[in-house]
């Protein structure tokens, strides 16, 4: 090996955005600046809440919210009552791969609804809980499927299906809300 440092330069980051790798003598250093500078960058705009193109079709907002035991799920049925709003219900399981997939397209359809008061209130529960058991909301309702959707209005279910097609559940909720306007 010569003793003047071997340099490449890596074009992944475009053309002025590049990492240069010196060797020399056996030890590696690694030129960072511009690259510090990019993530310093990237994580100014992320505080601003600025998304970019790809995540411009995320929720901005936790809007499906998680229940874990049956009085979480009656108090908010009951508050839905009040509100006439429709509940509509993911039973998940987390090793479930279906599950994980219909998860960002039930995510997409919460947009816009994420408070309580809106036309449309979207949950989620783990029908196995923290003792890998089946929890006490998935024992009282029977569910032995998932992904299982339920569709609630005034405290009565409406309809219930199993499915990991974004498409139907977005079908259902506009069969039961008075205007679809409330949900993308």
């Amino acid at each position: 090996m010569s003793s003047s440092p071997s340099t490449y330069s890596s074009s992944l980051l475009g053309r002025k955005n590049h990492v240069k790798l010196f060797l020399k003598r056996g030890k590696t250093s690694i030129k960072l600046s511009r690259v510090t500078e990019l993530v310093k960058t990237k994580a100014t705009y992320e505080n601003q809440g600025e998304l970019s193109d790809e995540d411009e079709d995320l929720c901005p907002v936790e809007c499906v919210r998680e229940f874990k035991t049956d009085e979480e799920f009656f108090k908010i049925l009951d508050k839905a009552k009040e509100t006439n709003s429709l509940v509509v219900v993911d039973f998940y399981r987390t090793s479930c791969g279906s599950c994980k997939y219909i998860e960002q397209g039930f995510a997409k359809l919460c947009r816009g609804s994420g408070d309580e008061e809106s036309a449309v209130i979207f949950l989620k529960h783990n029908v196995i809980d923290e003792y890998d058991e089946q929890s006490e909301v998935a024992e009282r309702l029977r569910i032995k499927t998932v992904p299982l959707f339920h569709f609630y209005k005034n405290g009565v279910l409406l309809e219930a299906f199993p499915t990991r097609d974004k498409e139907r559940i977005d079908e259902a909720i506009h069969k039961y809300t008075n205007s679809g306007s409330q949900v993308v």
